[in-house]
């Protein structure tokens, strides 16, 4: 039970990770092509 945990709280945490830098890849092109300049 407690590996299942631990494998379900770390496939979470790399899909937030994942998610982030996703958000931050798309934050800097995309932002940019609408006009919408990012904030720091």
């Amino acid at each position: 039970m407690f590996v299942i945990v631990v494998s379900f709280s770390l496939l979470l945490f790399l899909a937030l990770a994942g998610a982030d830098l996703l958000v931050e890849n798309i934050n800097s092109d995309e932002l940019n092509n609408m006009g919408v300049e990012k904030k720091s």
